[in-house]
């Protein structure tokens, strides 16, 4: 497996010795550190706190041999990160997942590097066994970030392909090393889209469940008997407050009026640092039973991933206030939404309204569907 994928796999326990010297020895790494750490400090003795950042990194990296140190040394970290931007976490689902098997997790798509990172943390939390992330090759324009994904069990799906060609052999080489994670006994998680739902809209994409049976396809295998080997799993992911709201709004109002959106260089990994460190309010993560399902139409089976995210999405105060003024056509009222978005125009206000409103409008789409 290490030479049939190695331009999109995750690292190896054998590499991370290596990957973590790298990562010491990259100047770029060791003053984002800094900076991150010490903002004051870096700004008037950058030296001083690149060189302590670098002592500190070098004693720790010794004691990690794999990649279940690397994410063990990592888990206090991230505990009070959560800590620190969420006000109430709640997990709910992993006793009905049973440890022995295996799984493919798909939720839905909110926060770049957030999603994935609350679904490992779960994991680890109830004692299962942390899964690889499929993430797109658009993020790891700073080595620094690419090594650190790939340490914590991310994999490369590249979208940066222009040729028809190029990307279907992408495609099918991606389907190949997830169905070999699966028989590998590693879980996997991937989005229910390519990309995140800037408009809140969850909806799970046709094109990422036929590529995830083109693997199964090669050895003669029906829809269904490739989507029952992977074993999926719906995710749903609620956050009370999307810390790149605005970012998405003002994407959307710039396509909705030019009709294109440009971004910046380093847009995407800032959204992810925005992600990671903005206030979230309440979370909650919900993982539904795996998908049962007879049937070989992918859109079946987009229909009963959607249904079960959809379902156990948790509603917030914000939603209901948002669906309610859309309902009546008028602005939020509430202190904290006013409060938040002061300085942005009505137009971006607009979108946001409609943008928090859209889960509630999901889960009654759902309940309809029942009756």
């Amino acid at each position: 497996m290490t030479f049939m994928f190695d331009d999109i796999r995750a690292y190896s326990d054998h590499e991370v010795s290596d990957v973590l010297k790298s990562l010491i020895n990259d100047v770029e790494f060791i003053d984002f550190i800094a900076k991150q750490r010490y903002p004051k400090l870096s700004r008037y003795l950058p030296r001083w706190t690149q060189k302590r950042i670098h002592t500190g990194l070098s004693s720790k990296f010794q004691k990690i041999h794999s990649i279940d140190d690397w994410q063990q040394q990592l888990a206090p970290h991230v505990k009070s990160l959560l800590e620190t931007t969420i006000s109430e976490l709640r997990i709910t689902g992993l006793e009905s997942l049973d440890k022995a098997q295996t799984y493919l997790f798909m939720s839905n798509h909110r926060d770049i590097a957030m999603d994935p990172l609350l679904v490992n943390y779960a994991l680890l939390q109830s004692g299962h066994a942390t899964s690889k992330v499929a993430i797109g090759d658009n993020l790891l324009g700073r080595e620094f970030v690419a090594h650190i994904m790939r340490l914590n069990k991310s994999f490369i799906v590249k979208r940066s392909l222009n040729g028809v060609r190029e990307k279907l052999k992408a495609a099918q080489n991606l389907s190949a090393y997830i169905h070999d994670c699966i028989k590998q006994n590693q879980h996997v998680w991937i989005a229910q889209r390519e990309g995140r739902a800037k408009d809140n809209f969850d909806q799970t994409e046709s094109a990422v469940l036929k590529m995830l049976h083109l693997a199964g396809k090669k050895l003669g295998w029906s829809f269904n008997q490739s989507m029952h080997y992977l074993n999926i799993v719906p995710v749903s992911i609620s956050y009370e407050w999307d810390p790149c709201d605005v970012d998405k709004a003002k994407q959307l109002h710039a396509e909705s009026t030019s009709g294109h959106y440009e971004k910046h260089a380093d847009e995407d990994f800032m959204s992810i640092l925005k992600g990671l460190k903005g206030y979230k309010g309440k979370v909650r993560i919900h993982f539904s039973e795996p998908v049962k399902l007879e049937s070989d139409h992918a859109k079946d089976w987009c229909h009963a991933v959607d249904q079960a995210i959809y379902s156990k999405y948790e509603l917030f105060d914000v939603n209901y206030a948002a669906h309610d003024a859309c309902q009546s056509q008028s602005s939020i009222a509430s202190l904290t939404w006013r409060k938040r978005f002061k300085s942005q125009p009505s137009s971006v206000l607009s979108i946001l309204q409609k943008n928090y409103a859209k889960p509630v409008e999901l889960a009654q789409s759902v309940e309809e569907h029942k009756n």
